[in-house]
């Protein structure tokens, strides 16, 4: 069962995102207990996401109400799902939870990886909240148990917009934390100090691999920033774990070069608009030997995958329609992706599955239904995304014809956009 979520989940990341970059994966140890912990700003899209990058499922430690979600709740228990209890902030732990913690540390004695998002809640925040104790409870309490070797794994999920529905997504894994180089042996989850400890280890690991602002303003300006000057004629889309990695070092610049850095790419977003053209336009101009290659490369993939879309099409589009209008019910932008999800899971598979009873007869074809309309579901989204690309292409080509003569200005803006990142990073350790 775990094995197949953990393939239900590749699949989806595949539909939901149109970049997804996992950084740092060589770091999760292999043949040792290992706990899990990751911020939580996008809802359940955190644990896809993980289970995605990591090609397995760890056992995830959920907050108690998502059992009592119909249907939901099952399929997450057999998913090997463990809930908990959330306690209020200050009290020592929740009653209720002791079978709970149990059975995480068995699953650590038996060297399994555990997951848990240590903030307790899911939010909109550029920032991290102050981490609960629990993961550090679960492993200081699966150490006494016997799980030899325990360590904890910080995961950084970075979602640059959370908002569009084929947006971006990063998986950063950081350096492991060996439990007993932070807390001496025979400290357990009862000692309030040890727990103390870990947890505010935890909480640095956590930090140094998320983007971790004040405020959405700062957020959106360093990261603004970090893009702009990382993206040359050679590197036309920055590796989103660059753009993080220059992102963080900005932050920890000097509020003078913070401001300076803001203060130049405001002035180049004004420019930029005036003229209606992007960055990428001015670094990486459209040409017709790009759009022939685009028109080629879309005509090949009709090709190939033609047939299968218009096959399933039908069959797709009534689920697609589904989680389009579920996601338009919800404003918040964590609340989007946690629908889009749920609603997916359902809407899609009982499409598949109504197609495949209505059309075929006995299992194998049925299956063979389902994963046809499933490859037909993802290489809909391939074609669609490609060709309104191709479609944006072709007016951003003819507006960088009007404007050739102004792009001198821009570039001189953008310039002073880079220099000021330079300085402002220059004394700052990467």
């Amino acid at each position: 069962m775990r094995r197949l979520v953990a393939l239900v989940a590749r699949f989806v990341v595949a539909l939901l995102f149109r970049r997804f970059e996992v950084a740092g994966a060589e770091r999760l140890p292999r043949g040792r207990p290992v706990l899990l912990v990751a911020n939580h700003f996008n809802g359940f899209v955190d644990p896809v996401v993980i289970a995605a990058a990591l090609g397995r499922l760890p056992r995830f430690v959920a907050k108690d109400e998502l059992r009592r979600i119909p249907i939901a709740g099952r399929v997450l228990r057999l998913a090997g799902v463990v809930f908990v209890r959330r306690r209020d902030p200050g009290a020592a732990a929740a009653a209720g939870n002791e079978d709970a913690f149990a059975e995480c540390h068995a699953a650590l004695v038996d060297r399994d990886v555990v997951a848990i998002f240590p903030e307790g809640t899911t939010h909109d925040r550029p920032h991290m909240d102050p981490l609960r104790t629990g993961a550090a409870r679960i492993a200081l309490g699966a150490r006494a148990a016997g799980a030899d070797e325990l360590v904890v794994v910080p995961v950084g999920l970075t979602f640059p917009d959370k908002i569009p529905l084929r947006s971006a997504g990063l998986v950063l894994v950081g350096d492991p934390i060996a439990v007993d180089d932070v807390v001496p042996a025979g400290a357990g989850a009862d000692d309030t100090d040890a727990v103390r400890r870990l947890t505010t280890t935890i909480d640095e690991a956590l930090r140094a691999v998320i983007q971790d602002f004040p405020d959405v303003e700062a957020a959106l300006t360093l990261e603004g920033a970090a893009e702009v000057a990382l993206r040359d004629a050679d590197l036309p889309e920055p590796s989103l774990a660059a753009r993080h990695a220059l992102a963080r070092r900005l932050g920890r610049a000097t509020p003078e070069a913070r401001a300076h850095v803001a203060g130049e790419l405001g002035r180049y977003a004004t420019v930029l608009r005036g003229l209606r053209i992007t960055d990428d336009d001015l670094v990486h101009p459209t040409s017709p030997r790009r759009l022939v290659r685009s028109a080629v490369a879309i005509a090949a993939l009709v090709v190939v995958l033609g047939s299968v879309v218009a096959a399933t099409a039908l069959v797709n589009v009534w689920p697609a329609l589904l989680v389009g209008l579920a996601s338009m019910a919800v404003t918040t932008p964590v609340t989007k992706g946690t629908v889009r999800v749920l609603v997916g899971l359902i809407a899609f598979p009982a499409a598949w599955i109504t197609a495949g009873v209505l059309t075929a007869d006995g299992p194998l074809r049925i299956s063979l239904v389902v994963v046809t309309a499933a490859v037909g579901a993802l290489a809909a989204v391939w074609l669609i995304e490609r060709a309104l690309a191709l479609g944006l292409l072709v007016l951003r080509w003819r507006a960088q014809i009007e404007r050739t003569a102004s792009a001198s200005v821009a570039l001189d803006v953008r310039h002073d956009v880079v220099a000021a990142v330079r300085d402002a990073v220059r004394e700052v350790p990467a």
